[in-house]
This record gives C-alpha cells, sequence and structure tokens, in this order.
C-alpha cells in the first residue's frame, strides 16, 4: 500500500512541476504543446539525473577538501558549481529542433 501511495505522489509531483510550465506557456501551437510534452517526459530523467551528478560532485568536493586539507578551495567549489549550477527542469524551449545544416 505505501510504495502505491509513494509512485501516486511521485506522479502527482511530476505533474504538478511540470504542469505549471505547459499552463503558463504563451504559444499554444501543437507544436509547442508537443516541445512541452517532450521537455515533461524528458524531466522524469534530468532531474534525478541532475540530483545525483550534483549530489557526487558534492562528494568529490568533500573528498578533495579532505585530501588537500583545504587547498584546493576554489578548484573543489568550481567542481560542485558545474555539477548542481546551470537548469535543474526543461522547458519547450529546450527541446527546439536544430536547424539543418546544409
Amino acid at each position: 500500500m505505501t510504495i502505491t501511495r509513494s509512485i501516486a505522489t511521485a506522479l502527482i509531483l511530476i505533474l504538478v512541476v511540470t504542469g505549471a510550465k505547459v499552463a503558463l506557456a504563451e504559444d499554444t501551437s501543437p507544436t509547442s504543446t508537443s516541445r512541452d510534452t517532450a521537455a515533461a517526459a524528458s524531466n522524469v530523467f534530468y532531474v534525478p539525473g541532475k540530483a545525483i551528478v550534483c549530489g557526487l560532485s558534492g562528494l568529490g568536493w568533500v573528498i578533495a577538501m579532505t585530501l588537500t586539507f583545504g587547498f584546493l578551495y576554489q578548484e573543489s567549489a568550481d567542481f560542485v558549481r558545474g555539477g548542481c549550477g546551470g537548469q535543474w527542469v526543461l522547458t519547450g524551449e529546450d527541446i527546439k529542433p536544430t536547424p539543418k545544416q546544409y
């Protein structure tokens, strides 16, 4: 019973996070809607993957700071900033097709 509730809660959270982007979109053309849908589906894998990368970079920061007694603080901080920085949720604009190069 608790597994079913956990799955339902996770699905509701995904719909709330990704549904807000679809509702706030200005362009309601079919292409925009399909890109928003693709972004919502991609977020199912992208957000947990980003969290894993961020967590591992934080662990790398701890290891580097321990091994170097804090001498590589800036390099370690840059490593964490690279893993945890940037965009955490994809939008329809991120799923645009690339123009063809001839």
